[in-house]
């Protein structure tokens, strides 16, 4: 994507700040390297929903803006920043996510987005935002994401139905989104999702150095 504009993005308030302290210079570094800005956050954007759909705000905000948006967790960090994942993404795909597998329930996992600017992107946040009885599920905007794209959110979590914006998500390796229970080899961004606030700084740190 020569001559792209290209934006890396996050959020992070409350004791969350400690974990992007953490993370702030890998994705500096990131963005340096690869030619983005890079946007962080230090306060609500959503205050009258649970904090993490305030990323869909952001998001919505940032695809009219830029040609090419990667959203990373507070609780993820790059650990090789050298890739670029514009290098990854699939053509006429506008969002790029990670499918985790673990057992037998496969899971997007919305730690790690990569979003197209443009309208199609931005009717598809629209469509998350909309998922109104989904707000306070334990899974926020994930959930939403995984309804619409025609996943079941009963356990075991996998695909239950044709989508229309199935079509439009390519995945990424799962390196681009390696969790402590799916793992990658080789990861690029490492997420510390479902955990306690101290052991995610714990084990940030533990990468970090």
């Amino acid at each position: 994507m020569s001559g792209a504009r290209k934006a890396v993005c996050t959020i992070a308030h409350g004791p969350h700040r400690e974990l992007l302290q953490i993370a702030r210079p890998t994705l500096e570094k990131y963005a340096d390297g690869n030619g983005y800005e890079l946007v962080a956050i230090e306060h609500r954007l959503a205050p009258d929903r649970p904090p993490s759909w305030g990323k869909v705000l952001l998001l919505h905000e940032l695809v009219q803006q830029y040609d090419l948006v990667l959203w990373v967790d507070a609780d993820a960090l790059f650990v090789d920043p050298t890739r670029d994942v514009a290098d990854e993404i699939q053509p006429f795909r506008f969002l790029h996510l990670v499918e985790h597998r673990i057992g037998d329930e496969r899971v997007y996992n919305c730690g790690v987005m990569v979003l197209r600017g443009g309208a199609l992107s931005r009717r598809f946040l629209e469509a998350v935002w909309n998922q109104h009885d989904l707000v306070h599920h334990e899974w926020w905007e994930n959930a939403a994401v995984l309804r619409l794209l025609g996943f079941r959110l009963d356990h075991p979590i996998r695909p239950e139905r044709v989508s229309p914006w199935l079509a439009g998500v390519g995945r990424l390796d799962r390196a681009w989104n390696s969790i402590p229970d799916c793992p990658a080899p080789a990861p690029v961004i490492a997420h510390f999702p479902a955990m306690t606030h101290e052991a995610r700084v714990d084990a940030m740190r533990e990468i970090a150095g």
